[in-house]
């Protein structure tokens, strides 16, 4: 279901003398590539701090080794500030996942044909990885740079994050443009075992997005299940 839808080892030595136990030693420096891979995703981090709106072009590839199984999902993602963003999907056609700052709707009828899912907002950690990435890196996880890469014409910078506690993913890698620290490609390895690789093209910041961007009304005769509700809270009108 969620499938469908719909993202780092430091090491150093010191020398201790008898002037250090006195005294605290710096704290190991970074190797230069890591160092510049913080640098990288701070950046990254700002400008989605800075950002209002937000639309692009997406691609998803998940990746099940287990099952053997590859899917392949295109379409559009919006957003605006941290608690309302939206999955239009073109492939599958119809498949929408909307965040209206209140409750998060997953309507996927090529895969729960009949039925809408309600889910409390706190479920959007799980939905809106890059969003989730860019919200205080350098304190929630381990980074570490991975060198560059060129992928059709474009070098980018390769930077793996480890979360240093709890997570939706276990591992993400970024590519990322170093000019600009735009996210080009973002790789989450999550629990379960499945490889989910979101591909960003045509990133739009800071202009209007539609007016019925992040409203979602159920279709006739399909049934609401409250996934809140079922949890013995409500999800707020």
């Amino acid at each position: 279901m969620i499938g469908r839808v719909a993202w780092a080892l430091l090491g150093g030595a010191a020398t201790i003398t008898t002037t250090a136990l006195a005294q605290p030693g710096p704290a190991p420096a970074l190797p230069a590539r890591d160092s510049l891979a913080r640098v990288l995703v701070d950046r990254a981090a700002a400008r989605a701090r800075r950002t209002e709106t937000l639309r692009a072009d997406l691609t998803q590839v998940l990746s099940n080794p287990r099952a053997g199984t590859t899917l392949l999902s295109r379409g559009e993602f919006l957003q605006q500030g941290p608690t309302r963003f939206a999955f239009r999907f073109t492939e599958p056609a119809e498949d929408r996942i909307v965040a209206d700052g209140r409750a998060i709707w997953l309507f996927l009828p090529s895969t729960m044909p009949g039925q809408v899912l309600k889910l409390p907002t706190v479920a959007g950690a799980g939905l809106d990885l890059i969003g989730t990435l860019l919200r205080d890196p350098a304190t929630r996880y381990a980074i570490t740079g991975l060198g560059d890469t060129t992928i059709e014409g474009r070098r980018l910078a390769r930077v793996a994050l480890v979360p240093r506690g709890s997570a939706p993913f276990m591992r993400a890698t970024l590519w990322l443009e170093p000019r600009t620290a735009e996210i080009a490609i973002a790789e989450f390895q999550e629990p379960s075992g499945l490889l989910r690789r979101l591909t960003l093209a045509r990133i739009r910041r800071g202009g209007r997005l539609p007016a019925d961007a992040f409203v979602f009304t159920p279709p006739p005769g399909v049934r609401v299940v409250d996934q809140a509700a079922l949890m013995g809270g409500m999800v707020p009108r």
